[in-house]
């Protein structure tokens, strides 16, 4: 019984399998093409600053308080007109970040555009207001750039690789279970004991399968 299900089981397979490798690779084109051209890209360019004071004794206050400089809604003033599409006051707050490190302040900037250009061109004109800013408060504090910008080469979101790869699982998934479900509702007689499973009837002759055998004639 299971011997026959099994033989099933691989003519279906056989029967189907150019199906199944077309539905697999048209899923991965439509994950391809569903992220290079259907979605909103999201190219990121990352800035780490170290801000620490010049104080004989060390000041972590005025570090942060300087740091907090680098936050403010004159900063993203600043930013915003040398910019050409603006940046709310929100978004802008939402990619950069400080936060305390061993006496010191980390400026931690990432810098969300729909353009590697642009993204890039937004984390030079931050750099350039730092110094402004720091420059204008006249503290007794010095900024270390702990990464450099670097122009984004590819989009963070969407990955044409990943939705590829997903696009091409979820195909060969739904190919698998296509398989099985035709297998299960192929009623096809493929052997005697298929005959007495079905219709509880015994089977009195069978007759051989002469595509398996030798051709004892030579013909």
């Amino acid at each position: 019984m299971k011997r026959n299900q099994f033989k099933k089981l691989l003519i279906t397979i056989k029967n189907n399998w150019r199906i199944a490798v077309v539905v697999t690779v048209m899923l991965a084109i439509s994950g391809y093409i569903l992220a290079s051209y259907g979605m909103t890209k999201h190219y990121l360019t990352n800035i780490d600053i170290l801000v620490d004071s010049l104080d004989e004794i060390p000041s972590a206050e005025k570090a942060q308080t300087v740091a907090l400089l680098f936050t403010s809604p004159k900063m993203y003033d600043a930013i915003n007109e040398n910019l050409v599409t603006k940046f709310s006051y929100a978004e802008l707050a939402k990619m950069i970040k400080v936060e305390p490190k061993n006496g010191t302040q980390i400026v931690s900037a990432q810098f969300d555009c729909q353009t590697s250009s642009d993204s890039y061109k937004l984390s030079e004109i931050y750099l350039g207001q730092v110094q402004i800013v720091l420059d204008e408060y006249e503290a007794n504090a010095r900024i270390k750039i702990i990464s450099a910008p670097v122009e984004p080469q590819r989009p963070d979101f969407p990955d044409e690789r990943l939705f590829t790869l997903i696009g091409a699982i979820f195909g060969a998934v739904l190919s698998v279970i296509g398989i099985i479900i035709i297998w299960k509702l192929d009623n096809t007689i493929t052997a005697a004991d298929n005959i007495s499973e079905q219709y509880n009837v015994p089977v009195i002759g069978e007759l051989m399968d002469f595509d398996d055998e030798i051709d004892y004639l030579g013909r």
